[in-house]
């Protein structure tokens, strides 16, 4: 059969829509993948009548969406109704929202999609009923029906590569759709996971809300074998002969043991050769774990601290991992001077007060430099307990005004909901402090400036008359995009990511954000 596949979001990877589209390959049907990444809320007319013309002869429309993206799936969905195609909605939207989606779409996937869009090809040409699938959900004469869970995924080794072959790829650029026939000549990173799920529970986030979904069908938490996760990555080296390094997005990578570390840090380099960054939470973080990817080529860490407020992270993030694990995770990371530390907190937060955002200033303070520290502005991701919590508390009414649609890498978007301006100079102030840092600066401030900045009389001048850090705030938005640009022109110019931030340079390090 003919399966279209479209991924409404803005990233290039597509992993989930592509691995699905390499098992719909492995099982002999045909598969086109189209990716719909635009910076528009909505799209034109033009761009859906082309759209039709592009699934004019699918048998299956599969539309993929996080909740950013989900109001352009309801248009790819009703252009593909119009045309009388059968229509599947997946994704983590899908699963969170199913009967929003089932709204829209013939069918909803709650959950992993891979068999599941198998299962509904052999029920559609078998004649069966194609609507009682497992993970499927969908309307009947009014009511909401939401059949049984298959168990997830438990072998990840069993599941193809993602597809990038490019037999039938199609990509929206501000000129329509381009067929894209060979492999784009990218020095950028490859990114690539092993694995599924997270062990945490944080409200924030969506994984603890699909672990209570998908609650007795199989461990949530599960990995590629070292040798199928080196396997695959070699072959995505081949794909990509001129990447720069590898960004390995597993949620948390080193809660592998030492033993599969081990084993890592011999065949990675052996068989792959390239640098590579990946993310890590800092109860998981020792010296022989951080030894061991360093050997394999470990050149950027990503650490989840969120913030510096014990209270906030116990009573509003449910994620209780204390200042003193994250300052000894941050201690053995900085012995590694070849490596970049990237510290992510969360800024925005209107559970937040003035104490706990000085609290997060102090620990931001502490760590121990070089390092580099990354603001994300908080969405109250729709679906996550902490929406939830939001929904409860009166801070907002809706998904529509829950921030679904903002970038959150983009910096500290405070214009467009009221909840973002609480405590908006100490928030400004963190955001500010976003970028690099060193012995002598934290981000945009010479450090000596900070104890002047957060001076309890000058907390509240600036939080009573926010005209000076709105007006910092913004510029410093302005500069993130240039520098965005920058980096991506930068990575086409040199291939070693270390020789852009000036690994190993001891107090020079870190020189691009």
């Amino acid at each position: 059969m003919n399966i279209a596949l479209i991924h409404t979001e803005t990233d290039y990877w597509a992993l989930g829509s592509r691995i699905i589209s390499a098992v719909l390959k492995r099982e002999g049907h045909d598969s086109r993948l189209i990716l719909m990444g635009s910076p528009e809320r909505q799209y034109s007319p033009d761009t859906l009548s082309a759209l039709k013309g592009l699934i004019s002869d699918a048998d299956i429309v599969g539309v993929s969406s996080f909740s950013r993206g989900s109001e352009k799936a309801k248009q790819v969905i009703n252009a593909a109704k119009s045309i009388g195609k059968i229509t599947i909605w997946g994704g983590v939207h899908a699963t969170l929202f199913p009967e929003e989606c089932g709204k829209e779409a013939d069918l909803v996937c709650i959950g992993e999609g891979e068999y599941f869009i198998l299962d509904v090809i052999e029920s559609l040409q078998n004649g069966n009923n194609w609507k009682s699938v497992k993970n499927g959900a969908y309307f009947k004469d009014g009511r909401f029906i939401i059949n049984e869970f298959r168990p997830l995924i438990s072998n990840l080794d069993e599941l193809p590569i993602p597809d990038y072959t490019r037999s039938d790829e199609y990509h929206l650029d501000s000129n329509g759709f381009n067929r894209i026939v060979t492999q784009p000549n990218k020095s950028e990173p490859i990114m690539f996971t092993g694995s599924r799920g997270c062990a945490f529970h944080c409200n924030y986030c969506s994984n603890a809300k699909l672990k209570q979904i998908f609650s007795g069908t199989g461990r949530y938490v599960r990995k590629m074998s070292i040798q199928k996760y080196v396997e695959q990555a070699s072959a995505l080296k081949e794909v990509w002969p001129q990447a720069s390094y590898f960004y390995l997005v597993d949620e948390d990578f080193m809660a592998r043991s030492v033993e599969e570390l081990r084993e890592f840090s011999k065949e990675f380099p052996a068989k792959v050769g390239l640098p590579f960054e990946c993310m890590a939470s800092p109860p998981m973080v020792t010296e022989e774990k951080m030894d061991l990817l360093v050997k394999a080529g470990l050149w950027r860490i990503d650490l989840g601290v969120e913030s510096g407020s014990e209270r906030t992270k116990r009573e509003v993030f449910n994620r209780p991992i204390n200042n003193q694990k994250v300052l000894r995770a941050a201690k053995i990371i900085n012995k590694h001077r070849q490596v970049v530390p990237y510290y992510f907190f969360i800024i925005g937060n209107p559970y937040e007060n003035r104490d706990d955002l000085l609290e997060t200033i102090d620990l931001i303070n502490q760590l121990p430099t070089p390092y580099f520290l990354r603001a994300y502005n908080l969405v109250f991701f729709p679906g996550s307990f902490l929406y939830e919590m939001a929904l409860q508390d009166g801070i907002i009414t809706s998904k529509d005004d829950s921030g679904y649609e903002m970038d959150f890498l983009a910096g500290l978007d405070y214009r467009r909901h009221s909840w973002k301006q609480k405590e908006l100079y100490l928030n400004g102030l963190i955001f500010l402090m976003s970028g690099k840092s060193n012995k002598w600066r934290a981000g945009v401030f010479p450090r000596f400036l900070l104890r002047f900045l957060t001076n309890s009389r000058i907390v509240e001048f600036n939080s009573r008359r926010p005209v000076f850090i709105k007006a910092m705030v913004l510029s410093h938005m302005a500069i993130i995009k240039i520098r965005r640009f920058l980096l991506v022109w930068l990575r086409s110019l040199v291939k070693d990511p270390r020789r852009i931030y000036r690994v190993g340079a001891r107090e020079r390090s870190c020189e691009v954000a």
